[in-house]
C-alpha cells in the first residue's frame, strides 16, 4: 500500500473527496514533490528525465506570432454600360463552405504526439467467467494459479436503484455450483477457499436476453430494416484517428470500405450539446426540448432516436465507460428509468462502489501515468485484470452476438482513454480493431450499419492551441459502413453518400440518416420537401456543394470553413477586443461576483482576422472600362477577430470570436471557449456552462 492510500484510509471520506481533487488540480505545483519521490526509485530515472523535458517544453511553449497579412485585396473592374460586379470567393457562415484539407502529421502538432506505455493490468487470472450463452463457469486454466481446492462461490446481482441513475446496490448472495445461468446483465461473483478466505471477488458482464424477450418482441433484420451499431470516441478528430488508431482506421477504410466524412463539423462545444442533435435532432439548452432545469431534471422525455428503434421492434443498448463524466448525468439529471434494454451505467457505478478509494486514486495517478511515471504496478485504466475500455467492448460484443440476425440498435461511447489524454487513444486501437473485425467475420455487418464517430476533436490538450489543432477540434470523426445488400438494391445510394463525404455535414444530418434507417426510407426519388423542413439532410440524400455553416446550423464559432489570417500582436485593436471579451465573461459571472474573482487581461497570445467573403478574386465582366480605375467594392463594415488570451488571476486561456462593426461596435459571437484545464477552480459554481470561466475566491 502506498503512502497516499494509507492517508486515504486514515482520513474520513468527506476530507478525501475535498482534498484529493484539490491535489489533482494543483498537479503542476505538486510535481516537484512527486519527482523527489520518483528519484528515490531507480527504475523511474529514464521516465523522470523525459517528464522534466516535457515540463520545460510546456512552460516555454508560445503560440507562433505571424506577420501582418494584407487580408483585403481588391481588383477593380467595371464595364461601360453596367456597374462593376465583383466575384468574391471565400467561406463564412453564410456562404459556401470550403472544407479544410489539413495534414494529419503537420509539424506544428507532431511535437505533442508520442507513444504511451502499454496498459499494465493485474496479472491475476479470473477464477470464473460468463460464456456467450450466459453461463457462469470456472476458468479451468486459472485453477493452476488458484490451486485445487473446494471453492465455495456465490453471486450477487447488481441492482440499480428505482428512479435513480446515481446509485446501485448488490442483491443477496446466491450460492452456486458452476456452471449456472446468470439471470442479469451484471453480477458480483465471490469465492472462498476451504479456509474461508476470499480468493476471488469480481464484477462480471453478461447479456440477459430472457428479460427483454419477456417484455417485448424483437423482429429479424431484413433488406429494409437494418441493425445499427454506433461506436463513439470522445475528443477524436478524423486526423487524430489517422494518427492514433492506425490499425482500426486502415481496417475500416480498406476492409470495411467505410465512407469517411471529411466535412463533418460539430455544432456545439462539448459532448452533451453535440450528442443531443444526433440523438434527438434538437438543440441542447433550448426550448426545443422538454426540460426546465438541466442541472437536476431527468431527461426521460427527450425524443431519443432509440425510442424510434424500440417502437420498430429493435432491441436497444447504451453504454458509456466513465461515470464521473457521464454525458447525461453531468450535464443533466440522468434517467429515472433505464433508457434502453441494456444499459451499462449501473456496472460502471458498481466498479466505483466496490473500490471507491481506488477509483478516486485513479483520477490523480492517471496524470502521472500519462507522463510515464508509473507509481503503481497497475494502470489507472484497468479494473482488475482488464482495461476498462475492453470491458465495455466485451459488453457490446455480447449484445451484438446474443441477438444475432435480429434488429439491434447500439450506442456505445468511450471517454476515459481519449478525453484528456490524447495519446492514450492508441491504447484502444487493438481492441477496437478486433471488435470491428469480429463484426465482419461473424456476419453481423451483412445487414447492419457501423457508425464510427466522435463529438469533437481535442478541446483541452496542448494540441488545441495550434492552428491545425483548432481546426481539428471542430471536425470530429465520422465514418459509416453501409451494408452491401443495401448498396446493391439502391445503386444511387452509393454515389450520394460518396459525394456527401466531401460536403459540409453535421450532427443533424446524422440524426436524419438514423431516421431514414429506422423508417426503411432509401427511396432517393422521393420528394425532399419534408426533408427540407428539418434542420438536417440525410446522408443518403444529395447535399448541396454550396451549403454554408448557417444552412447547416453550425454557429460561427464552430464553423471551420473560415479562412483566417494571422495578425501582428502589436495591433492595438487586439487589446481592445480581448478586454471586451474579459468584460463579457465578468458579466456572465455577475450573480457569482461574491464567489468568483474578477478577471483581468494579462496578454493576447494569438489573433486571427477572420475572412468573411471580403476577398475579391476578380469580376464577372471582362470588357475594358475606365470604371476599373475608379470603382472599388463596398468596404465591409464588419471585422471578425478570433483571439486567444490569458487572464489573471488563475492564468486561464480563453478563445473568443468578436464582431467589430464600424457603427455598432463590438459583439461577442457564440460561446467563449476555455483552452486549458481548470479542474476544481470553479467548485463554487453549480452552473456547468459557467464553470470554465470562474476562479473561486476560495480556491
Amino acid at each position: 500500500m502506498t503512502d497516499i492510500q494509507i492517508w486515504l484510509y486514515n482520513n474520513d471520506l468527506s476530507t478525501m473527496e475535498t482534498v484529493f481533487p484539490f491535489i489533482a488540480i494543483h498537479l503542476k505545483i505538486c510535481t516537484r514533490a512527486f519527482i523527489l519521490l520518483a528519484n528515490c526509485i531507480c527504475s523511474y530515472t529514464t521516465s523522470l528525465r523525459r517528464y522534466l523535458v516535457m515540463g520545460r517544453q510546456n512552460r516555454g511553449k508560445r503560440i507562433l506570432l505571424g506577420l501582418v497579412f494584407v487580408v483585403l485585396i481588391y481588383y477593380i473592374y467595371q464595364t461601360l454600360t453596367m456597374p462593376v460586379r465583383f466575384l468574391f470567393t471565400n467561406a463564412n457562415i453564410n456562404t459556401q463552405c470550403i472544407i479544410p484539407d489539413l495534414d494529419p502529421f503537420d509539424k506544428s502538432i507532431m511535437k505533442f504526439v508520442w507513444h504511451p506505455d502499454p496498459i499494465r493490468c493485474d496479472p491475476t487470472p479470473s477464477l470464473m467467467y460468463i460464456d456467450d450463452d450466459g453461463s457462469l463457469k470456472f476458468n479451468v486454466s486459472s485453477l493452476y494459479y488458484y490451486g485445487k481446492d473446494d471453492f465455495r462461490c456465490s453471486y450477487r446481482i447488481l441492482i440499480r436503484h428505482k428512479n435513480d441513475d446515481y446509485h446501485v446496490t448488490f442483491g443477496d448472495a446466491v450460492d452456486i455450483k458452476p456452471p449456472v445461468k446468470v439471470p442479469a446483465d451484471f453480477v458480483r461473483v465471490t469465492c472462498t477457499n476451504s479456509n474461508s478466505k476470499t480468493v476471488y471477488d469480481n464484477l462480471h458482464v453478461n447479456i440477459d436476453t430472457q428479460k427483454v424477450r419477456n417484455e417485448k418482441d424483437v423482429l429479424s433484420e431484413d433488406d429494409e430494416h437494418f441493425s445499427v451499431f454506433m461506436f463513439g470516441l470522445d475528443s477524436t478528430s478524423r486526423l487524430s484517428a489517422i494518427r492514433k488508431l492506425t490499425k482500426t482506421y486502415e481496417y475500416i477504410t480498406k476492409e470495411l470500405k467505410a465512407f469517411i466524412f471529411k466535412g463533418y463539423m460539430k455544432v456545439a462545444d462539448n459532448t452533451f450539446p453535440n450528442w443531443v442533435p444526433v440523438l434527438t435532432g434538437k438543440r441542447a439548452w433550448t426550448n426545443e426540448l422538454p426540460l426546465n432545469n438541466y442541472l437536476d431534471d431527468p431527461i426521460d422525455n427527450f425524443p431519443f432516436i432509440w425510442k424510434n428503434f424500440s417502437q420498430a421492434k429493435y432491441v436497444t443498448y447504451f453504454a458509456e465507460d466513465y461515470p464521473e463524466l457521464a454525458t447525461f448525468n453531468t450535464n443533466a439529471g440522468g434517467f429515472l428509468d433505464e433508457p434502453t434494454d441494456h444499459y451499462m451505467r449501473p456496472f460502471m457505478l458498481g466498479m466505483k462502489t466496490i473500490d471507491l478509494i481506488q477509483f478516486v486514486l485513479n483520477s490523480v495517478m492517471m496524470k502521472f501515468e500519462y507522463s510515464k511515471f508509473h507509481l503503481r504496478k497497475q494502470s489507472s485504466l484497468c479494473f482488475g485484470n482488464q482495461p476498462k475500455h475492453a470491458i465495455l467492448i466485451d459488453y457490446y460484443r455480447r449484445f451484438v452476438k446474443a441477438y444475432k440476425n435480429q434488429r439491434r440498435f447500439g450506442f456505445s461511447w468511450l471517454t476515459e482513454i481519449c478525453h484528456e489524454f490524447i495519446n492514450f487513444l492508441e491504447l484502444g486501437d487493438e481492441d477496437i480493431f478486433k471488435f470491428f473485425k469480429f463484426l465482419k467475420e461473424d456476419g453481423h455487418l451483412e445487414k447492419a450499419f457501423l457508425i464510427f464517430y466522435s463529438d469533437h476533436g481535442s478541446r483541452i490538450d496542448d494540441i488545441r492551441n495550434t492552428f491545425v489543432g483548432r481546426i481539428e477540434e471542430r471536425m470530429p470523426l465520422l465514418s459509416i459502413v453501409v451494408p452491401k445488400v443495401l448498396l446493391q438494391k439502391h445503386p444511387d445510394l452509393h454515389q450520394n453518400i460518396l459525394e456527401n463525404t466531401k460536403r459540409l455535414t453535421t450532427n443533424f444530418d446524422l440524426h436524419e440518416t438514423l431516421k431514414d434507417i429506422v423508417q426503411g426510407n432509401y427511396d432517393l426519388h422521393k420528394s425532399l420537401k419534408n426533408q427540407m423542413q428539418s434542420r438536417g439532410v440525410s446522408l443518403f440524400k444529395p447535399i448541396s456543394n454550396t451549403r454554408s455553416c448557417a444552412e447547416a446550423w453550425i454557429p460561427e464559432n464552430y464553423c471551420a470553413c473560415y479562412k483566417s489570417d494571422v495578425l501582428n500582436l502589436n495591433d492595438p485593436v487586439l487589446e481592445k477586443v480581448a478586454n471586451f471579451i474579459v468584460r463579457h465573461i465578468n458579466n456572465l459571472l455577475t450573480k457569482y461576483k461574491d464567489s468568483c474573482a474578477k478577471l483581468k487581461l494579462l496578454k493576447v497570445h494569438e489573433a486571427h482576422l477572420i475572412s468573411s467573403g471580403l476577398s475579391a478574386k476578380g469580376e464577372e465582366e471582362t470588357r475594358f472600362t475606365l470604371y476599373k480605375f475608379i470603382s472599388k467594392p463596398e468596404k465591409e463594415k464588419h471585422r471578425r477577430y478570433l483571439v486567444v488570451f490569458e487572464t489573471v488571476p488563475g492564468n486561464a486561456l480563453f478563445e473568443g470570436t468578436v464582431d467589430y462593426h464600424v457603427e455598432k461596435g463590438l459583439k461577442v459571437l457564440g460561446d467563449i471557449s476555455r483552452t486549458n484545464k481548470y479542474g476544481n477552480q470553479s467548485h463554487c459554481v453549480k452552473e456547468r456552462r459557467l464553470k470554465l470561466y470562474c476562479l473561486c475566491n476560495s480556491w
